[in-house]
């Protein structure tokens, strides 16, 4: 999978949400998928997706936090 014309925005304040634009293409180099011309609400494609998945990816994502909280306190 690759990502063309990849990139993300952050909504200005008092959103805390972020928008991911661009293309995915196959291996191959075709077109399977988009963010969409609006590109796609990471915040609102959250909350649909299941709760299995949501905590397969809270949990690695609890590790990256730990990361920042040790290298916080170190400062």
């Amino acid at each position: 999978m690759n990502l063309q014309n990849f990139r993300i925005e952050k909504e200005p304040a008092p959103s805390t949400d972020w928008l991911v634009f661009g293309d995915i293409e196959d291996d191959n180099g075709n077109l399977v998928g988009t963010f969409g011309p609006d590109g796609t609400s990471v915040n609102i494609w959250w909350v649909t997706q299941d709760e299995q998945f949501q905590s397969q990816i809270v949990e690695q994502f609890s590790l990256v936090m730990a990361q920042q909280i040790v290298s916080g306190a170190a400062e």
